[in-house]
């Protein structure tokens, strides 16, 4: 069964990568504590762990499956938990590895027995179990003598291992016969790496491909035409923004250059003629789905002719010139909608230089800050609350992604980072939204609806939060 991707995987780490497309590979060959409902994003079913409490507001105690191996053998419990969380934060290899940023907060784990172990977190977290289904278990010692070793040869619980991986070309996978919840009906998968639309459409048209991720709307009369494939769909909870880098000396800084760029921008329409309608405006990163959602917070209203004034008020009457690099293959839509996005600043003065790269390029820029004073991006937000995206995208700090600083923003973030009480949250998400419109250090776009091609052939249902698993799938 071959599923084909826009973009390659970055690393077989698990640690060290936050990108869906690299995830979802490696959740074929490792597993979580806790799985989340495909249909419900706020429940969560059990995996590696069988049973869960809190015991008060910072510990969380989890019960393990008994019987779990290692692809190499090992036996899974509850030192390997320790370890993961240990590497994953630094304190086994003395670097925090990149997934430790979406673990705010979270002290550590100690081992009460060889199935049991509990997380110590150093203050209330809303976002810990919401991010858990993304934590892959590694095996204790792993990344001890190298901490790359993991990055070509992963080792985990999960039902399929790796057999080869084609760098930006193909990643094989075959399941394990001794897999701990049986074995997969699929016994073999393949991840295609195709980044032009039309190579996957044809692929899928033919046969060679099952499963089609990031479907373009204009794809979709050919699959429904084609006979062999079907168009399924998914609420998104991937929010498309511009990411404007105010850190960096230049109009951008310029709050009202920001607004200005917002309200020249016809987002309505980019949906409604681009999109083919497979897109929501929001105002900031909230959809009317996620935790938080205030409709009192309306989205910047296009207005071109209050644009020109705001951009004349800051000294910019004659616009100015700014480069917006665009990953290619990763997110649907992007080089269309920041191709229109340049036609819309260009109407009020601003020359936008769309810069088209590679994700794995992309990705190591964004990684390390080195970009430029834009870049197109679409973040998956699988915890369905804001706040995690504030603290990657808006809070100040390099912990994140954050191209902006307001130290008040910061401070109602983290109030809302540690606070549990659903009302009271909701209140606080409220306010971030309102400063975040207010200054807009972001040009604020919508949310995607998933799109995927599926052959005939496949029986397989999309999950809400954009992952591709096929322990669970079969074939006709």
């Amino acid at each position: 069964m071959t599923i084909a991707q826009g973009v390659d995987p970055t690393t077989m780490n698990p640690l060290q990568q936050r990108e869906t497309s690299t995830s979802n590979v490696l959740r074929h060959m490792y597993d979580p504590l806790v799985t989340r409902n495909p249909k419900d994003p706020s429940k969560y079913e059990p995996d590696l762990a069988t049973s869960w409490k809190q015991v008060d507001a910072i510990t969380y105690e989890f019960t393990l499956a008994d019987g779990v191996k290692f692809s190499d053998g090992s036996t899974f419990d509850a030192a390997d938990v320790k370890y993961t969380v240990d590497a994953m934060l630094g304190t086994a290899t003395g670097k925090p590895t990149l997934h430790a940023s979406n673990f705010k907060g979270l002290k550590g784990a100690e081992v009460v027995d060889a199935h049991t172990v509990r997380f110590l977190m150093s203050t209330p977290s809303p976002l810990f179990m919401p991010r858990l289904p993304n934590l892959f278990m590694i095996p204790e010692g792993s990344l001890d003598a190298d901490p790359a070793a993991l990055d070509s040869k992963p080792i985990g619980t999960g039902p399929y291992t790796l057999k080869t991986w084609d760098r930006n070309s193909q990643v094989v996978l075959d399941s394990r016969s001794d897999y701990f919840r049986g074995a997969a009906r699929i016994p073999s998968v393949t991840f295609k790496t195709i980044a032009d639309n039309s190579a996957r459409m044809a692929g899928l048209g033919s046969g060679d491909i099952d499963l089609v991720t990031n479907l373009a709307p204009d794809s979709v009369p050919e699959v429904e035409g084609a006979g062999n494939a079907v168009v399924k769909q998914s609420p998104s909870a991937r929010i498309a923004t511009i990411w404007l880098n105010t850190r960096t000396e230049g109009p951008l800084q310029n709050r009202d250059v920001r607004l200005a760029m917002n309200h020249a921008v016809d987002m309505d329409t980019i949906i409604k003629t681009v999109m083919g309608g497979y897109g929501s405006r929001v105002a900031t990163f909230t959809p009317d789905y996620f935790v938080g959602y205030d409709e009192a917070n309306k989205p910047l209203k296009y207005d071109p002719e209050l644009a020109k004034k705001l951009l004349a008020d800051a000294g910019y009457a004659d616009g100015f010139s700014m480069e917006m690099m665009v990953p290619a293959g990763r997110y649907p839509f992007a080089e269309q909608v920041s191709q229109a996005i340049q036609s819309n600043l260009a109407e009020v003065g601003i020359k936008v230089k769309l810069n088209i790269v590679e994700f794995g390029v992309f990705a190591d820029a964004t990684n390390s800050g080195n970009v430029p004073e834009s870049y197109y991006a679409a973040y998956g937000n699988s915890t369905f609350n804001p706040i995690a995206e504030y603290l990657l995208a808006a809070r100040t700090g390099k912990s994140g992604y954050s191209l902006y600083s307001d130290p008040s923003l910061d401070a109602l973030i983290d109030q809302a980072a540690v606070t549990v009480d659903p009302t009271q949250q909701d209140a606080l998400i409220s306010q971030v939204e309102k400063k975040l419109l207010a200054d807009a250090p972001f040009l604020y776009l919508y949310s995607q609806v998933d799109l995927y091609g599926v052959s005939q052939r496949l029986v397989w249902e999309p999950s809400v939060d954009e992952s591709v698993y096929m322990y669970d799938a079969e074939t006709k």
